[in-house]
């Protein structure tokens, strides 16, 4: 059966685009370093790699969101810290009141501006902001949640972000509850506090009694009790940091493995389709030749 001039023509046409893409492919895979340049160079591994970006992208935001709350987190530990360290200060200069009492008005004096300074420090401590918010004010965390009494002037929700699907942490802080205070009532701390003070001022010692050692126990209970919660929390999204790291550098490489171009096995391919294109070329030179001159000598 004879081959026209037509179906070879039409025949080297068809390879040799087929070699020619071949030969694009290949190039833009060693330059681009992806193995997978158009959905159609592997559907399946596009498909899975989409898969893997789109829980990587959701990583991401769970990651994003535990670096803001640690900071917050870290800010009211801090703050809770300084606060049970201060109240150990008071309760020193407490019992030895209750024990010794004063030598002498100016030593009342004394004393009486020393727990005064503490009471201010506790109140500043719980009005501890990062950034623009404030962290122990709920919701309400745009106004400072303790007035200078140590009153609470906050509300007791609080601001949430997700960690995980199913597990969300709190950003911000209810002050009544972890400081143990109302709108009513001072900081318990504070409270006790502010009646030594005032029986110092009156110059009546006989009004420090071993209820108000228990009360402010109590207190320093309360805010001991915070500070662990917290801590806990805190530990909680820092095992979460480490899982995702390590998810996001797995989910990472599978991504690699799916889409980048092996380079050797693109070069040798690459010099395969160009020994096969200059083959080609060679052989339609060839018979190109011989066709012409059949041409001419019928």
């Amino acid at each position: 059966m004879r081959i026209s001039n037509n179906q070879f023509f039409g025949s080297f046409l068809k390879y040799d685009q087929v070699r020619q893409k071949n030969l694009d492919k290949y190039s833009n895979q060693i330059s681009s370093g992806k193995r997978i340049l158009s959905p159609s160079d592997d559907p399946v591994a596009l498909a899975k790699s989409l898969k893997l970006k789109e829980t990587n992208t959701q990583i991401e935001n769970y990651l994003r969101n535990i670096t803001s709350v640690q900071a917050r987190q870290e800010a009211a530990e801090t703050a809770l810290s300084n606060i049970y360290d201060t109240a150990q200060d008071a309760r020193v200069e407490i019992i030895r009141l209750l024990n010794h009492g004063v030598l002498d008005q100016e030593d009342a004096d004394i004393v009486g501006d020393y727990l005064k300074g503490l009471k201010n420090y506790i109140i500043d401590q719980a009005n501890t902001k990062v950034g623009n918010v404030y962290l122990f004010g709920g919701t309400k965390s745009d106004t400072e949640p303790f007035d200078t009494d140590g009153k609470y002037q906050g509300n007791d929700e609080t601001q949430e972000v997700p960690v995980s699907q199913s597990y969300q942490v709190q950003s911000t802080f209810d002050g009544g509850e972890y400081l143990e205070a109302s709108a009513t009532q001072p900081i318990k701390i504070v409270e006790v506090l502010n009646r030594i003070t005032q029986a110092i001022d009156n110059r009546d010692l006989s009004g420090i009694t071993e209820q108000d050692l228990a009360d402010f126990d109590e207190g320093m209970e309360t805010i001991g009790k915070s500070r662990s919660l917290i801590g806990a929390q805190a530990a909680n999204l820092e095992d979460f940091r480490l899982q995702y790291e390590a998810q996001k550098t797995l989910y990472n490489d599978m991504i690699s493995k799916l889409e980048d171009a092996n380079i050797a096995e693109a070069i040798s391919k690459m010099e395969q389709s160009k020994v096969a294109y200059e083959a080609s070329m060679a052989v339609f030179n060839q018979n190109k030749d011989l066709s012409l001159l059949k041409y001419f000598a019928a």
